[in-house]
């Protein structure tokens, strides 16, 4: 049968109406709710529609909300999942919530310790509903379209593990711009989806900002305007933060505002550029949870000595200590691979994911599949084996941030990679 891909968009206002504190940053710890909003924080919602039927003649519907959060709750995704399936009838495993991760927006996630922030429940509830509304209208927006991919380059990122070694060293990071265009019947862009795996984090000032991403994402719908809506997906970034090179890029708003602008002028030129149209397919989707083993647990008398440490340890041997019943020598990450078209599919997972995983999917799939970080919750970091073995934070340090049990064992990298290719068996042949 011909098929036909459908899409439908919506974009939200997830702006918070009243202050409350922001997440990402360490150093707002006790500065309190912010104190103004540089930019708006928007969810974009895309609805997929194969209109190929099936077996039950209802039509396959995938959604996929790309929002200007720094992730969304791990402990809040079952619910609102169950929501959205139950009103519109997407199964759950076809539901991908992503964060952009930027680190001027609320915290969604009371599974950490205050230092990443601390969350508000009434804009959560009020986030979510506004999200499960907008879904409504983002499917009344179905129509034909036609998908192209193309790819182009953009230097923001740059490896920041390298960068903090004595001397500095340069390490690899992933500069491939990966973007989707949707058209209508008409040739009219309807809508964008831009790949790219870089932290936004340029600036850290007590006010809400979507970032580096929220700008570029906002200037390429500028461009096109009639209701153009360009969605971000987030690589895995976990070690790649913006860079002019040399450094990382640290500062105030204005920076965040070129630095967003330089990024959506890689976007327009990736567009300018030919692109690959892409036959429909009826979408798909699998999703697998695996547990990554745990270096150790800790010992009950060593968290009771702990908890009157200063600061952040402090905190983590008190909840460390309050969860020793449910304590497990593992902790569950979960793949979702949603494919969108002959030649594109997404591999969606719930954490702060290092660079090296990223560019082995890419490898994998021979640029099939565009990996994705921060969606459907959040873990923690996973960082590879040689990591664990150097340190540092994204291997060591954050895992007190994210009050996670212990460090990771080094078996994690080859579990990792396992899921990973099963997830990928058919693609790069």
């Amino acid at each position: 049968m011909t098929r036909k891909l459908h899409l439908g968009v919506r974009k939200v206002d997830i702006t918070p109406m009243e202050p409350v504190p922001l997440a990402g940053f360490a150093v707002r710890s006790g500065q309190g709710p912010f104190t103004g909003v540089s930019e708006r924080l928007f969810a974009r919602l895309f609805v997929f529609d194969s209109q190929a039927l099936d077996d039950d003649g209802a039509a396959k519907r995938a959604l996929l909300v790309s929002a200007d959060l720094i992730w969304w709750g791990s402990e809040r995704v079952p619910r609102l999942k169950a929501r959205i399936s139950e009103r519109y009838g997407i199964e759950p495993d076809a539901i991908l919530l992503h964060g952009t991760h930027t680190h001027s927006g609320p915290q969604t996630s009371a599974l950490f310790t205050s230092y990443l922030g601390v969350p508000d429940e009434a804009y959560l509830d009020s986030l979510e509903t506004n999200v499960v509304n907008g879904i409504a209208e983002a499917i009344h927006d179905l129509e034909p379209v036609h998908t192209a991919k193309g790819t182009g380059k953009s230097e923001l990122a740059i490896n920041r593990r390298g960068l903090r070694r004595t001397p500095p060293e340069l390490r690899t990071a992933d500069q491939e711009v990966s973007v989707l265009r949707y058209t209508r019947e008409d040739g009219s862009v309807k809508a964008i989806l831009a790949h790219y795996a870089c932290h936004p984090v340029i600036t850290d000032e007590n006010r809400v900002s979507p970032d580096y991403v929220g700008i570029a994402m906002s200037e390429v719908e500028g461009h096109f305007g009639k209701g153009t809506v360009c969605g971000f997906l987030q690589g895995t970034c976990g070690d790649l933060n913006p860079g002019d090179g040399k450094a990382v890029l640290q500062g105030r708003h204005d920076l965040v505002v070129q630095a967003g602008r330089s990024f959506a002028q890689a976007i327009l030129r990736t567009l300018e550029e030919p692109m690959a149209e892409l036959p429909a397919v009826g979408l798909s989707w699998r999703t697998v949870t695996v547990p990554l083993p745990l270096a150790s647990l800790p010992e009950p008398d060593v968290l009771a000595s702990g908890e009157a440490l200063p600061g952040v340890q402090g905190e983590w041997h008190r909840i460390q200590r309050s969860r020793y019943a449910q304590l497990k020598p593992e902790l569950p990450i979960t793949l979702t691979l949603l494919r969108l078209a002959e030649g594109c599919s997404l591999l969606a997972m719930d954490a702060e994911v290092v660079v090296d995983y990223g560019l082995a999917i890419k490898r994998r799939s021979l640029g099939e599949v565009l990996p994705v970080g921060y969606t459907n919750g959040m873990l923690g970091y996973v960082p590879t084996a040689e990591m664990l073995e150097e340190g540092g934070y994204e291997a060591v340090e954050s895992t007190v941030y994210f009050a996670m049990p212990s460090v990771f064992s080094r078996e994690v990298e080859p579990i990792m990679m396992q899921a990973i290719n099963s997830l990928l068996c058919g693609y790069g042949q």
